[in-house]
C-alpha cells in the first residue's frame, strides 16, 4: 500500500487507521505506526528544556527517533497538539532535516523569520489540528450553533486539545467574520482570521492595543452572558458590532479572543492592503 506524503493525507489516512474514537491517542498511533519503518519511533518522554515545547529528535545510535515534550507545559491538550505536531515532523519532514526539529518559543509566537521553517511548522500543525479535529466531525459538533464558550470547552474536551486550537479550528471552518486575537498585557501578540474576515479585510497586527472596552482589555473573566460580551460599533471596529469570547490565562499573562463581528454590509475594515496572519502555530495559546 502507498503511503500519503502530504500532511493532510497522513492526517485523513491514520484517521481511519483510528477510527471515530476521540479524542485520538497520539502516543499510541506514533509508537505503533512508526514501526512500518525502518527508522521508528523508539520513545515520547518529557524534557524540561527551558523554551522548549516539543522536539523530534534522532536515535544515531540506535537509527530510531524519540519525541520530546516539555512537561511545564500546564495544558494536557497543549501536551496532545505538541506530540501531534512532532508526529507530524516525523511522518512529512524527517528525511529534509535528519538533525531533527526542536519547536520552541518564537516558533510558537510566529516569530521565526525563516521562511521555509516556518512553512514547514504550518505543515506540521496542519497535520495535528486535522489528526485531533477531523473536520466533518468538529462541523457536527458545532453545527449551526452560536459560538459560546461552553461550546469550546466541548470541543476541546472532546478532541483532547486546548480551548485556543478549538477556537482557530472553529475560525477556519466558519462561515462568519470572526477573528481570534491573541494579546499580552494588552497587546496584540498574534492574530487568525477566518475567510470572511479576510474578505472584508479585518486585521489587527502585532502590537496594536486592544480597545479600550473589550473583555480582553479588563481586569475580570467574569462576564453574565453565556454567549461573551456583546459590542456595539466603535469597540472592536468602528462600524461593526460585535461579540467577543475571550479566554484568560493569567499565568501567562495572556488572552485570546474569538471576536464575532456582526452582519453589517461593509467591504472593508481598518486596513486596506492586510499582510501576513501574524500566526503559525495552532498550539500557541496559553489553554
Amino acid at each position: 500500500m502507498k503511503e500519503p506524503t502530504k500532511p493532510l493525507s497522513w492526517a485523513a489516512f491514520l484517521g481511519k487507521l483510528w477510527g471515530e474514537r476521540f479524542p485520538v491517542d497520539v502516543r499510541t498511533i506514533a509508537m505503533d505506526y512508526s514501526t512500518r519503518f525502518t527508522d521508528p519511533i523508539k520513545t515520547i518522554l518529557a524534557a524540561p528544556v527551558e523554551n522548549f515545547e516539543g522536539a523530534l529528535c534522532p536515535l544515531p545510535n540506535a537509527g530510531k527517533w524519540a519525541i520530546l515534550y516539555n512537561p511545564a507545559i500546564s495544558s494536557p491538550g497543549r501536551i496532545n497538539f505538541t506530540l501531534a505536531h512532532e508526529l507530524g515532523h516525523y511522518l512529512v519532514h524527517r528525511h529534509l532535516r535528519p538533525d531533527g526539529f526542536e519547536c520552541g518559543e518564537r516558533n510558537l509566537l510566529g516569530l521565526d523569520r525563516d521562511t521555509a521553517r516556518k512553512a514547514i511548522e504550518q505543515e506540521a500543525d496542519l497535520f495535528a489540528s486535522h489528526l485531533l479535529m477531523p473536520k466533518e466531525d468538529f462541523r457536527a459538533q458545532v453545527r449551526r450553533a452560536d459560538l459560546t464558550l461552553k461550546l469550546l470547552v466541548h470541543c476541546a474536551d472532546r478532541y483532547g486539545v486546548s480551548r485556543t486550537a478549538a477556537a482557530l479550528k472553529w475560525i477556519d471552518l466558519t462561515d462568519e467574520c470572526a477573528v481570534v486575537v491573541a494579546a499580552t498585557n494588552g497587546f496584540v501578540l498574534w492574530s487568525w482570521r477566518s475567510v470572511r474576515a479576510k474578505q472584508r479585510g479585518l486585521w489587527f497586527p502585532i502590537g496594536m492595543e486592544l480597545p479600550e472596552d473589550a473583555w480582553a482589555a479588563s481586569a475580570s473573566s467574569d462576564v453574565i452572558d453565556p454567549r461573551g460580551m456583546e459590542h456595539d460599533a466603535g469597540t472592536w471596529h468602528d462600524l461593526m458590532s460585535a461579540r467577543e469570547i475571550t479566554i484568560f490565562a493569567p499565568r501567562h499573562e495572556m488572552t485570546v479572543s474569538v471576536v464575532i463581528f456582526g452582519n453589517e454590509n461593509l467591504d472593508s475594515g481598518w486596513y486596506s492592503e492586510p499582510v501576513e496572519d501574524s500566526y503559525d502555530r495552532f498550539i500557541a495559546g496559553p489553554s
